[in-house]
């Protein structure tokens, strides 16, 4: 008899294979991703593995319920993962978050990601990358630029990501459906203990490859850069040639985005490892 998370492994296998291959094969990705890269080749495929997902317990992957982790010490982690299966398709696992814990800003180069909460709450802040040629009006060349100006021509340089807030919810084991986020979407999060100890399944397909360089787990953090439509309005100001109506569409448009720039792991997140002790998966 196969086991619930031994099916989700094979669901997983079916539904996230073909857009593996595509990535393999040199198809886009984070933060410029192609249109086809961002939905699942069989929608139903993939809403009947959120569905097995969601019915998952702790008792099927070995763990008591409740769970907790020993003390917490120098020695131990804020956070634990616990490794279930991978392959060239997808990974699967589990991460365990102390009480007030968090798992800093991070990114998810071409890859989808499901995450469903067993044990406990947590908060997800998730934002959309967008593409470097989705410049604002009113960005111009480094050339052009000058004062106030230089510091928002650096949100278009390739060592910054602009994004927009994709949702901050929280989620929790009584949660009916599993977070799903795409290469488009909500690709970049952060997610915080909110309630507990937290304990969650995370799907990746296809997985990370550090060892290649390909598919790195990168962390940001947010900055603050001048509006692109303070800059348009001070252009106005000194030419008097840039309608009303396009810097208020600036200041519509810019007014959600968010500006990431890379980071080193941060100091208060470190993982340490847990044996896995459930089903095995064939």
């Amino acid at each position: 008899m196969t086991t619930k998370i031994a099916k989700v492994s094979n669901l997983a296998l079916h539904v996230f294979r073909t857009h593996s291959l595509r990535v393999a094969n040199g198809g886009a990705v984070f933060p410029a991703v192609a249109a086809t890269a961002s939905t699942c080749d069989d929608p139903e495929a993939l809403k009947h593995l959120l569905s097995n997902v969601a019915t998952l317990t702790l008792h099927d992957v070995g763990l008591d319920s409740p769970f907790s982790l020993p003390p917490p010490s120098q020695l131990n982690a804020p956070v634990a993962y616990m490794h279930i299966t991978e392959n060239e398709v997808f990974s699967m696992g589990m991460f365990i978050l102390r009480p007030g814990s968090r798992i800093p800003l991070h990114g998810h180069p071409g890859m989808f990601g499901v995450i469903r909460v067993m044990q406990g709450s947590m908060r997800c802040r998730s934002f959309t990358p967008l593409s470097h040629d989705e410049t604002p009006v009113g960005a111009s060349t480094p050339s052009d630029c000058g004062g106030t100006a230089v510091m928002w021509c650096l949100a278009a340089a390739p060592d910054l990501t602009v994004a927009e807030p994709h949702a901050d919810r929280l989620l929790g084991a009584s949660d009916r459906a599993p977070c799903l986020l795409t290469p488009c979407t909500g690709n970049l999060h952060e997610l915080t203990a909110v309630e507990g100890t937290v304990v969650f399944l995370d799907i990746l397909s296809p997985p990370y490859d550090h060892d290649l360089g390909t598919r790195e787990c990168l962390f940001y953090r947010e900055i603050d850069l001048p509006n692109s439509s303070e800059v348009l309005i001070e252009s106005a100001d000194e030419a008097g040639s840039v309608p009303l109506q396009v810097a208020s569409q600036s200041r519509t448009r810019e007014s959600s985005r968010v500006y990431l720039t890379e980071i080193n792991q941060p100091r208060d997140y470190w993982c340490e490892l847990l044996p896995y002790r459930g089903p095995p998966i064939s």
